[in-house]
């Protein structure tokens, strides 16, 4: 069998049998594909943990391995819910639901746009490889794949839970590898069982025809409770690490303080990088050539010339970041009118210190992440493969489906499931952490 082969971290060895799956090599090799070897997958952070380099390539790669794992695994008892180019579409999706990130991820999102919807533009884009390798292997192939990753509902629920749901193979990649370069052990569980145990139902919605459910046998319980709890402490303990959402948070005041001089310095618009003025918008925006070349060591390279900047906000930003100059927060709480009087104080505060508060004093709200722990309140009244974890037993009375928290034996998950409080954290110069710490204690 000609194959080939990549090494994985967690994985062993990816493989791509050639005489079935050739196109998926040319998918991997488009441009619009190896771009992501320069996007970290933590965004920034390895200035908390400092072994996470790993890219949104690597990650891309682990998340197609596990489909194909998974499509062996469905295909010996329910071949016939899975058509050839349906399996093909779920492959290319796996491996191109990342596609359209900016430099650090999520971190640059709210400057450059929404990362599903640049994925959907590359695969429809015909000028793009990705597309004409997508289209060579089948015409509607495309189509296909785009009506995986988009919002809207033309793909069967069942298979689009399998790119993002509350129990999808991205999040099985992605906390596992995450877990492994940043050394916080909290994303270890058993990834087998999960894929390998997984089944096809159907199951009535309610006022709806029948429709197809990803589930999990009682048996599999354990294994998802250690998912959530791994998910959980991920997301506490990385994700949202004080440290790494500070940084995240000063490179996006130090982007947002470019854009706001390039609307009335039409010379220094003109000294950007040309992949920075993406963030101009206006039909620059929509350049996929400046786009490709948009990676991580562009806005680093842009930032480090903006050390020496003449704007002296621009100048300070920047050399906090490349230096990594300690930022403070703090968290608050109380009534919207007692916070609203606290922060009135730092801003005047930092404006006698000749600080903005527009860049040097944000707001995090934890709501407001892509990444948020599993809530049963999620399925809302109608639950689905994509907003639900959804476990079957045909002893369990009425239909024989349950969701996971409401499984004997998980009660535990009640502590970690439940609608999560919204937190509001401040970030802000740490040489003046004392005196504005005083300020948000009121």
């Amino acid at each position: 069998m000609a194959q080939k082969l990549f090494r994985d971290p967690l994985y062993d060895y990816i493989l791509i049998d050639l005489n079935k799956h050739d196109w998926l090599l040319d998918l991997i090799n488009c441009p619009e594909l190896q771009r992501l070897r320069y996007i970290t997958q933590l965004g920034l952070g390895q200035f908390t943990y400092p072994g996470s380099t790993h890219s949104r390539f690597s990650h891309s790669l682990g998340v197609m391995h596990l489909m194909k794992e998974c499509l062996i695994h469905l295909r010996q008892d329910y071949s016939n819910y899975i058509k050839p180019l349906e399996e093909e579409a779920l492959l290319a999706a796996a491996l191109l639901h990342d596609v359209g990130h900016s430099p650090f991820s999520h971190a640059t999102e709210a400057v450059f746009g929404d990362h599903e919807k640049r994925a959907l533009q590359i695969i429809q884009n015909p000028d793009s490889d990705v597309h004409k390798v997508l289209q060579k292997r089948a015409k509607t192939l495309p189509q296909k794949v785009n009506a995986l990753l988009a919002e809207r509902n033309d793909a069967p629920a069942w298979q689009k839970s399998l790119i993002s749901g509350q129990l999808d193979l991205d999040r099985l990649d992605f906390l596992r590898r995450d877990s492994l370069y940043s050394g916080a052990e909290y994303g270890n569980f058993d990834c087998f069982r999960i894929v390998h145990t997984m089944e096809l139902r159907e199951k009535r919605i309610e006022g709806k025809q029948k429709g197809i459910f990803v589930v999990w046998p009682d048996k599999s319980k354990f294994a998802i409770e250690e998912y959530l709890f791994s998910r959980f402490y991920m997301y506490q303990s990385v994700y949202f690490h004080h440290t790494t959402k500070a940084f995240e948070a000063l490179l996006d005041r130090i982007l947002t303080r470019a854009q706001d001089i390039a609307q009335d310095d039409k010379d220094f618009a003109r000294e950007l990088l040309p992949p920075l003025k993406l963030m101009m918008g206006g039909r620059e925006a929509e350049s996929p050539a400046d786009f490709q070349n948009l990676t991580d060591h562009v806005v680093l390279a842009q930032i480090t010339l903006w050390q020496n900047s003449k704007d002296r906000i621009l100048q300070d930003l920047s050399r906090r970041l490349v230096f990594r100059r300690g930022i403070g927060w703090m968290e608050i709480t109380g009534t919207p009118f007692e916070t609203t009087a606290k922060i009135e104080k730092v801003r005047v505060y930092l404006s006698k210190q000749g600080m903005e508060h527009k860049y040097y004093f944000v707001e995090h709200t934890s709501q407001a992440a892509p990444y948020k722990p599993y809530s049963s309140a999620s399925a809302r009244e109608e639950q689905t493969s994509v907003n639900s974890i959804m476990l079957f037993d045909q002893k369990w009375p009425d239909t024989g489906f349950r969701e996971i928290t409401e499984v004997p034996g998980m009660e535990r998950l009640k502590a970690i499931t439940g609608a999560p409080p919204a937190s509001l954290r401040y970030y802000f110069p740490k040489e003046h952490q004392q005196e504005i710490t005083k300020l948000l204690k009121g």
